[in-house]
């Protein structure tokens, strides 16, 4: 490292591993960590394990030499679910319904250390990080959707990161496509995520594949249809199958319109797709932009669709990154 500077600690507490990192303030990693998550995003079993995970790897990375060397203006985390203005776990039915506004996550690690503390939904920390540090450099609004198991986002306005009345803005896989399209247990109808995600993806394969759908997915995952995920799809259109091409053709039709609309509401500069299913490439945004294209008005139209650039770091660089957003959350 070359000399002192301004730095956070960034977090990106996501279901299955939790990823720390400090952070100077022009975007680059200095020291990180890596370790299991324990909890259920679906039901928070367990969340109190992951968080003291949370902070023992905070202060580890505080005590670290190039902590020293930093002047630290925070701790930011991104995390996975619905976080309101306070840090707050909200929404939720069922087991997750006892977590309502019961665990702050701001409170705790505030409580911890004696620096400020930000928490806000995990991709709209690694749209944020996009902005300022990876394919939103330069820009004043983005719009980014992070596309994996789910589908997640986050909307830059002005350059500011936009919550909304509660904090809660940005969830844009929920945003309803189809309105004659199925009811998800989340109780919304037809969205994004059901039709452009990796779930999405597999769930059609399954199903196509239980009708009868002659298909070299079949063969990769053995026959066990179940297994099926959004990793096989794109394998088997790799090797020119049929099905997996009208199945991916299928969610990026569905993203592409998505992000239509998203364009026609906030008409940002640019719109950064991020995630697993993303990091496909061409195959799968070409026909996303060549969607967008066609279905946006004139003037709309040449929205530019950016693939994001910095890939896993985007969480922990984003969420440290919350630590100079120009207002608090």
């Amino acid at each position: 490292m070359s000399g002192a500077g301004r730095g956070a600690i960034g977090v990106d507490l996501g279901g299955t591993n939790v990823r720390a990192a400090l952070v100077r303030d022009d975007g680059a990693i200095i020291g990180s960590l890596h370790r299991p998550a324990a909890w259920d995003p679906a039901t928070y079993a367990n969340l109190e394990d992951s968080l003291g995970v949370l902070v023992s790897m905070v202060e580890e990375l505080a005590r670290a030499p190039e902590a020293a060397a930093l002047a630290l203006a925070g701790i930011g985390v991104g995390v996975t679910g619905q976080i309101n203005r306070r840090g707050e776990f909200v929404g939720g039915k069922g087991p997750r319904a006892a977590y309502h506004g019961a665990v702050t996550v701001r409170d705790l690690l505030g409580a911890a250390f004696e620096l400020p503390v930000w928490v806000d939904n995990d991709s709209k920390a690694a749209t944020w990080g996009e902005y300022l540090y990876g394919a939103g450099r330069g820009a004043n609004s983005v719009i980014g959707l992070t596309i994996g198991t789910g589908i997640g986002g986050g909307i830059v306005l002005d350059g500011r990161l936009f919550h909304g009345a509660m904090g809660l803005a940005g969830h844009l896989g929920f945003m309803t496509i189809d309105m004659h399209g199925p009811r998800d247990v989340c109780g919304v109808v037809g969205h994004l995520e059901r039709y452009a995600s990796g779930t999405g993806m597999a769930r059609a394969a399954q199903d196509a594949l239980r009708g009868g759908a002659q298909s070299a997915i079949r063969d990769l995952v053995s026959g066990q249809v179940e297994r099926v995920t959004g990793e096989t799809v794109f394998t088997a259109l790799h090797q020119g199958d049929s099905l997996a091409q009208s199945i991916v053709e299928e969610a990026a039709r569905a993203l592409g319109l998505g992000i239509a609309s998203l364009i026609h509401l906030f008409n940002p500069d640019r719109v950064i797709v991020g995630g697993g299913v993303a990091e496909q490439g061409a195959v799968f945004l070409d026909p996303v932009r060549r969607i967008v294209r066609e279905h946006t008005l004139i003037n709309f139209d040449q929205t530019p669709v950016h693939a994001a650039e910095l890939g896993d770091a985007a969480g922990v660089i984003g969420a440290a990154a919350l630590c100079w957003q120009p207002s608090a959350p």
